[in-house]
């Protein structure tokens, strides 16, 4: 049965109305359409339900789904079989589904086909890259900060191909395709200036490389190790396993900490002892607790002293330099041995006391009330 003249069952509209009657058939065909279109709509939700199923499988846990490419992949695949199946309504409402379906056909499925490959392509791509950054990093010390950067980069300029291709497939001119990319360009530019600063802010931090992944810094007022760095955003996962992704942009602009850049870092490390304790004594066990850890880093170069008379107390400090990677264990090693030296050679850690006094009045003398008259006085 064609789809152009597909019609429900017969129904005897003699005793309708007569406006219903004559207007049975226009509501019967454009039902039928809406049908269509509500069933192509499922259908096509359906597709990209699979395809978002099989990509959350496919992302690593430690990586966000949301905005991927198989995100991206499961909306254009539901835009192109919308595409795909609007004949079937196009039958319905009269047209040669026919010839739509020859002509543009394989066209639709050529386009569908290219975004798959492409998605399928450049995860691939950018995933080789990481993988060989990675391992030039651990067996010859390269810096794959900038792998990881190309890789995005390379990624997304393979969608944006494979999107050209695609809609040349479905019959857009390729002079008619350049000038409506090019005005669409300029209308996105235009509307997202804060991306493309992102972006150029990316092109910057991949060039000069102020940080690289793995390094401990300080961005945007907050701590954390560099874990990725794409064209629009740099990640970091801080010390309590939460991760922050800001724009590059805020990233270039802001002032920015690398904490683990240089071999080796210096503790700066301030004790308070009381007035009444020896400064040289206790000057002179600052700096062995110091050396005396193997930790520490040219002995030599640790420097003890008094740094400042404070309201109750003489704070002395503590500089001596560590490897960068064993700075947090090392101070905190530091500090403790500090502590149990002091009170092994009886020197005093003061800290502020509160006293507090309480107010008592002092007792006010009784007055005794004066003798009234007496009744008999008062008459008299």
């Amino acid at each position: 049965m064609d789809i152009e003249h597909l019609t429900l069952p017969d129904i005897d509209t003699t005793n309708w109305p007569v406006w219903l009657s004559s207007s049975w058939p226009f509501m019967e065909k454009w039902g039928l359409v809406l049908l269509a279109c509500i069933l192509i709509w499922l259908v096509s939700g359906l597709i990209k339900y699979l395809i978002m199923r099989v990509g959350k499988r496919a992302t690593a846990k430690d990586e966000s789904f949301e905005g991927s490419s198989w995100d991206v992949a499961s909306s254009i695949a539901r835009v192109f079989a919308l595409i795909f199946m609007s004949p079937l309504p196009l039958g319905l409402a009269g047209y040669d589904w026919r010839a739509i379906i020859e002509k543009r056909g394989p066209s639709a499925f050529a386009a569908v086909a290219i975004l798959v490959i492409a998605v399928l392509f450049a995860n691939w791509v950018a995933r080789s890259m990481r993988a060989f950054g990675g391992k030039a990093h651990a067996h010859h010390g390269a810096d794959d900060t900038l792998f990881a950067f190309s890789a995005s980069l390379l990624k997304y300029l393979i969608f944006a191909i494979a999107i050209v291709l695609a809609l040349t497939q479905l019959g857009f001119p390729t002079a008619s395709l350049a000038a409506l990319l090019g005005g669409a360009a300029l209308a996105i530019g235009l509307a997202l200036q804060d991306t493309l600063k992102a972006v150029a802010a990316g092109v910057m931090l991949a060039l000069f490389r102020p940080f690289r992944i793995g390094d401990y810094v300080t961005l945007a007022g907050m701590e954390g190790e560099v874990s990725d760095i794409t064209p629009f955003r740099t990640t970091f996962r801080q010390i309590d396993n939460k991760t922050v992704s800001i724009p590059n942009d805020k990233v270039w602009a802001d002032p920015l900490v690398n904490h683990t850049r240089q071999t080796r870092r210096r503790l700066d490390l301030y004790f308070d002892i009381s007035y009444d304790d020896n400064m040289d004594h206790a000057l002179q066990v600052l700096l062995a607790v110091a050396n005396d850890h193997p930790r520490v880093l040219s002995k030599g170069e640790t420097w003890v002293g008094v740094h400042t008379l404070a309201d109750w107390s003489v704070r002395l400090r503590l500089r001596a330099f560590v490897a960068t990677p064993e700075f947090v264990q090392v101070r905190a090693d530091i500090t403790k041995g500090v502590k149990e030296a002091f009170d092994r050679e009886g020197i005093t850690i003061p800290f502020p006391h509160q006293v507090n006094m309480a107010y008592r009045p002092h007792p006010q003398p009784e007055v005794e009330p004066a003798e009234l008259p007496k009744t008999s006085d008062i008459e008299s």
